[in-house]
């Protein structure tokens, strides 16, 4: 089917700005059939609504205390779960007394704050922020902060396979300022001496969403000498992650995307702030507008100049509701530019996710549709455009 179907009044391109709000709505999370809308309202902002689940809403994870911030053998607090995805936060302070092996998830470990010496079975890796880590199913690890306060690791469950999403990059043929997965390090094998490696160590299990223990006579990952094959484990820091810019104004989360799961089940991006100075084309525009889509995303905070207090903000977009997004006409920055130093994790998903009863706690306190504006984008509420605002006042 032609993708240019044009039915009833078009004031503007897709890319401009007017008098209208621009909604895209899509499925398949951005890859499949779409169509742009033109509105009157913004059906991101509602006057009131039934139930606080259909609302998009964001916590200050920073408010949160997980067990293992002060109990070495403690276990990270549970934020968000769906089926075959969760999301938990570790604040870690003490070194394992244990080695670990997830048996139910694979995880992409993000540091967001702190560093840390991460041993695998397949190696170790040095660990600082920015960096996220991919360990599969059944690989055993141990965690070592270098610092005792300030931790904070995100960590991303996914049942799905982490794959590469070189198969988006690679249909785009030869280009230099996309994902180059060249920039990752893998885990290396060391030498250690027979005291280190043959001695009783116990490693912890989750299987089937409970705690287990099995214990050997020797160290898992200590006692691997060599290994080949692929890259299951590897390190990569989402700084090395190049921003994407049009100057045909949104580019949809995935178009970012550096990991995904087996059937396009969920996605991990990487989204920082956009090159700058840029030159819109005429009639172009900045920001996205709103947007309805039939994944779920979370979206956090890693770094925001425009928004130091929002750091480690995390926020849930549901598909019940469109994302109300923001659009600017075209406008040139000052020289010289002050260098941008915003970067935010993106993950979406299938599977309908909710907040767990611990993370309730450290909800963002205010009406949610002017808190998006202020934490989740980062924009002052006074300079966002009427046209986005007006019915703020009417709950």
């Amino acid at each position: 089917m032609s993708s240019n179907i044009r039915r009833g009044k078009i004031p503007h391109s897709p890319q401009g700005t007017g008098e209208y709000v621009d909604e895209v709505y899509t499925l398949g999370g951005f890859f499949g059939d779409w169509a742009h809308i033109y509105r009157r309202g913004n059906m991101g902002q509602p006057i009131s609504w039934s139930d606080d689940r259909l609302m998009y809403s964001g916590i200050d994870t920073a408010t949160l205390v997980a067990s293992d911030s002060a109990d070495a053998a403690g276990a990270p607090i549970r934020l968000m779960e769906g089926d075959g995805v969760g999301i938990s936060l570790s604040q870690r302070t003490s070194p394992m007394p244990f080695a670990e092996r997830d048996v139910d998830f694979n995880q992409i470990r993000f540091y967001h704050r702190g560093r840390f010496h991460l041993e695998t079975e397949l190696g170790p890796l040095d660990v600082e922020e920015g960096d996220f880590v991919v360990i599969p199913k059944g690989i055993a690890y141990r965690e070592q902060p270098l610092s005792n306060e300030g931790n904070a690791v995100f960590v991303f469950e996914v049942d799905a396979a982490v794959l590469l999403a070189e198969e988006l990059w690679d249909s785009v043929g030869f280009s230099s300022f996309l994902t180059d997965y060249s920039t990752m390090t893998l885990p290396e094998p060391g030498e250690h001496p027979d005291d280190e490696v043959e001695v009783e160590t116990e490693v912890r299990v989750r299987y089937d969403g409970e705690y287990h223990r099995v214990v050997y006579g020797f160290d898992p990952c200590k006692d691997v000498v060599g290994w080949l094959g692929d890259p299951v484990v590897f390190k990569m820091n989402i700084w090395d992650i190049p921003a994407l810019g049009s100057s045909r104004g949104f580019m949809p989360p995935p178009a970012g995307a550096v990991l995904w799961g087996e059937g396009r089940s969920w996605f991990f991006n990487a989204a920082p702030a956009h090159p700058f100075p840029t030159t819109p084309a005429p009639e172009g525009s900045y920001g996205a507008p709103s947007h309805l889509n039939d994944y779920d995303e979370v979206w956090l905070n890693h770094a925001n100049r425009f928004a130091p207090d929002s750091d480690g903000h995390m926020w849930f977009l549901p598909r019940s509701i469109a994302h109300p997004g923001i659009k600017f006409p075209p406008s040139y920055p000052k020289n010289p530019v002050k260098p941008i130093r915003t970067m935010k994790l993106n993950f979406d998903t299938k599977a309908p996710l909710r907040w767990t009863e611990e993370a309730k706690a450290a909800l963002l306190e205010g009406d949610p549709r002017a808190r998006h504006f202020t934490s989740f984008s980062g924009i002052p509420i006074e300079v966002v455009p009427e046209l986005y605002t007006h019915r703020l006042g009417d709950r």
